[in-house]
């Protein structure tokens, strides 16, 4: 009431009146900010709720049956977002039965906003943030990395030489012949990753009216790989040489040591870049050295396969999920301590997607950090937290590397 009559009593002048105004606005403005700002650090938080039954009367079961139902939904929200996003709807039920199986895997952080117990029901709801970047790996495994990346097609220049043969054999010489051992597990082996692949008749054409027919060797190189594939025919291609020799008869038997190397790589076709490269070699004992070669560029072969596939995915993925790794050393840690501050991070630190250790020595350790972030986005979140009585202090920034110092207070 006495600040009501000094009102009264009071005759405002102008600037009175402009700076309740502007005391006015600013507080106007305030309101709009704040909740966008909110919303801006909970945008990637999803709320849901898990429901299960309590059984003879096991509440403590009921209560963990509904927050790992409680994660599944959550997790089921994300993945509708990011498939719908993508535009992947053909089996749609399927992806999202596989991914959700494993739902507690993909939750990287979440609080319990309420439980409760009503009758023979158990109810959780909570808050969750997905982890973005292993939900896409999880869905990469299940195609939706192929779609993201255009379905790429690959074309082989692989040269063949087994055992019995003087020469090696390649396609792009002019003939579009057997198809080797070699190239043959490779491409079924790929073929089940759903990696597409270019027919050659489609490339010798090219060759032929590039008058390239007959002019190019079996060791191919990547500027010469670049040329043969500037039709645009094919975005990727897995350059290499596989090759089987026999050694002499063991002693008392007819059996010979067969002998294959396959080396092989993928290069993209626009510019020659190298996604992937793996060289293996297998022995086979047999008695015939052709059938012998053959099961040894076979076995081989599919060792490669399996890791030029696990590489070119892995690229990929990283070009897709855009998440990279930033370098930490991290000094004033006990080895015990070095645990329990990578799970602080992992906690604290949305951006940080997982943390593996490189090594420790003294009191400091070396951590590689998968990222969705910069380092200097990291190293600002990380500034004067604080770990075990002590504040971390950042020492060194760059563009993909942080040290820091955990400074007892």
């Amino acid at each position: 009431m006495f600040c009501r009559k000094i009102l009264f009593l009071e005759e405002p002048n102008m600037h009175t009146v402009n700076t309740l105004k502007t005391v006015k606005l600013l507080l106007f403005l305030l309101l709009l900010i704040l909740p966008c700002a909110a919303s801006a650090n909970q945008q990637d938080y999803i709320e849901a709720t898990g429901i299960a039954n309590i059984v003879d009367g096991r509440r403590d079961t009921a209560r963990e049956t509904a927050l790992q139902n409680a994660f599944r939904r959550a997790v089921e929200q994300a993945v509708g977002v990011l498939v719908q996003s993508e535009s992947v709807v053909n089996d749609f039920e399927l992806i999202k039965d596989k991914i959700c199986s494993q739902s507690a895997g993909y939750i990287k952080k979440y609080t319990i906003s309420r439980e409760s117990f009503d009758g023979d029901v158990c109810t959780v709801e909570i808050k969750a943030l997905v982890s973005k970047v292993k939900l896409e790996k999880g869905l990469d495994s299940h195609g939706l990395l192929m779609k993201k990346m255009g379905k790429p097609r690959i074309v082989m220049l692989l040269s063949e030489q087994n055992a019995t043969q003087e020469k090696p054999s390649f396609w792009w010489g002019g003939s579009s012949g057997d198809i080797g051992v070699a190239e043959n597990t490779i491409v079924t082996k790929l073929l089940q990753k759903e990696f597409n692949f270019v027919d050659r008749g489609t490339i010798l054409s090219h060759l032929k009216q590039e008058g390239l027919e007959g002019k190019l060797y079996a060791n191919i190189s990547n500027d010469a790989a670049v040329k043969i594939l500037s039709s645009g025919d094919a975005e990727v291609a897995i350059i290499g040489q596989a090759y089987a020799k026999a050694g002499n008869t063991a002693a008392g038997t007819n059996f010979r040591a067969c002998q294959a190397t396959v080396s092989a790589r993928a290069i993209n076709t626009d510019n020659g870049e190298v996604l992937a490269s793996f060289t293996s070699t297998a022995t086979v004992p047999h008695v015939n050295a052709a059938a012998g070669g053959a099961q040894a560029l076979q076995k081989a072969a599919g060792e490669c396969a399996e890791k030029l596939q696990k590489q070119i995915l892995e690229r990929w993925k990283r070009r897709v999920t855009r998440s990279g790794v930033v370098k930490l050393v991290a000094s004033g840690l006990s080895y015990a301590e070095l645990k329990e501050f990578t799970a602080l991070i992992k906690d604290r630190v949305d951006e940080v997607e997982d943390v593996y250790e490189r090594g420790f020595s003294g009191q400091t350790a070396k951590l590689d950090l998968e990222v969705t972030g910069s380092a200097k986005d990291l190293a600002a979140t990380m500034s004067n937290m604080e770990f075990n009585g002590g504040v971390v202090k950042i020492t060194s920034l760059s563009a993909n590397a942080i040290e820091l110092q955990i400074n007892t207070k």
